[in-house]
């Protein structure tokens, strides 16, 4: 084994070295800008006397989905002890850091510089989120004594992970339990080498949705084209206003206002320019940026760019319709359904939702369509009945599992 990981950090320093060179390019990007900083070239060293409970999640859902977790651990500790939150994007950094006031907020650095990072730590437990199968952090954590979780845990697509079968029994050996999603998982974890696996269900079926501003409703219905993506040169955005312009009234005082909501805000400028010159060939109004004239104002447009981060639940309290993206185009994986079934809202997605299955099979009045088909829904959308969750997880078992290491250590 101590073979394996010497030649596993050899070769991850190797790989940071040679793409110091890309790393450093893409850090002008505005989405990396902040995070490959501290992540690949000058991490933030932890400065702590202070006992070390440390979770890591990736991005800004898996942070939101964390709050139960992180507040009922919180009740937990004592005055000598810490919780240290890393994830790896800077949207999930800059909501830890707006909600979890109590705990340490790092990004992750990467693992050439882990066995660094963890040198003075006192650690008593590590929580990875999901699919955050970084073996260096939880190697060291386990050289220091501390108890290691996998919770939420998912496998998108098995025979993918069944090639890196070498790598991965070599991970699970150092996890002491594994919480996963479905019974599907927990046979394909225990396939790749996880010890003590417990379906569990997913954690952001937890999280009650919030209102945070309340918004005057025009007169017309609202529909909200959520959480879209780009993948390669295309752009859901244009596939999804595309197909909505072969079924909306020419006579846009009945037209539903159309708010576009996506993910990734870098991308505004070029999603304003594809869609303005679509809109433009139908002899139709430009889009409204609603940091412009403000969300409210802006909902009384025929058709809204959204270019602000955490409005969707207020969105949805509004809306009639969702098209949730990140499921239209190959190898995204779709999004949070929970969301927009826990307002009732009338729910279209793309069949690509492989990262969300369990989520999906926990609520109910849902339409999955490829983009060539949602023409054909949308003219039927009056028939469509409001989604809605029918199903629920208890979050004692995970809260007592962790809980037990704090009131044990």
């Amino acid at each position: 084994m101590y073979l394996f990981i010497f030649c596993y950090y050899i070769l991850v320093s190797l790989a940071h070295f040679c793409a110091l060179p890309i790393l450093f390019l893409l850090s002008f990007k505005p989405k990396y800008k902040h995070s490959l900083k501290r992540r690949f070239f000058i991490p933030e060293f932890l400065k702590e006397t202070a006992d070390i409970y440390w979770i890591h999640a990736c991005s800004f859902g898996e942070i939101k989905a964390l709050q139960p977790l992180v507040e009922s651990l919180e009740k937990t500790l004592k005055d000598n002890e810490k919780i240290l939150l890393t994830t790896t994007t800077q949207t999930g950094f800059a909501l830890a850091k707006e909600s979890y006031s109590k705990c340490i907020v790092h990004y992750l650095p990467f693992e050439s510089f882990i066995p660094f990072w963890m040198w003075n730590l006192s650690l008593k437990m590590l929580v990875l989120f999901e699919a955050e199968f970084w073996f260096m952090p939880v190697f060291c954590a386990k050289k220091k004594g501390a108890k290691t979780f996998l919770i939420n845990a998912r496998i998108s697509s098995f025979k993918k992970y069944q090639k890196g079968i070498f790598f991965y029994k070599r991970f699970f050996y150092y996890i002491d339990k594994v919480f996963c999603q479905k019974k599907e998982d927990k046979r394909n974890f225990e396939a790749l080498g996880a010890k003590d696996v417990e379906v569990y269900g997913n954690l952001k079926l937890y999280i009650k949705p919030q209102v945070t501003q309340q918004y005057s409703a025009p007169n017309q219905k609202i529909w909200v084209i959520a959480s879209t993506h780009q993948k390669d040169s295309v752009l859901e955005e244009v596939l999804i206003l595309e197909a909505l312009l072969k079924v909306l009234p020419k006579n846009l005082k009945s037209c539903p206002r159309i708010l576009f909501v996506p993910r990734h805000l870098e991308r505004i400028k070029g999603i304003q320019q594809a869609l303005d010159a679509i809109l433009k060939s139908h002899n139709l109004p430009n889009l409204v940026l609603a940091s412009e004239v403000g969300i409210e104002k802006s909902l009384h447009s025929p058709f809204v760019l959204i270019d602000k981060m955490g409005v969707l639940n207020n969105l949805y309290a509004l809306a009639e319709l969702v098209i949730l993206g990140g499921s239209f185009l190959k190898g995204i994986g779709g999004h949070n359904p929970v969301e927009p079934a826990f307002f009732k809202i009338k729910l279209i997605s793309g069949p690509y939702i492989f990262h969300q299955r369990a989520l999906f099979n926990c609520i109910q009045n849902y339409v999955l369509c490829d983009i060539s088909q949602l023409g054909d829904v949308l003219l039927q959308v009056d028939c469509l009945y409001p989604s809605c969750i029918v199903k629920k997880i208890k979050i004692a078992k995970i809260i007592q599992a962790l809980r037990g290491v704090n009131e044990n250590s």
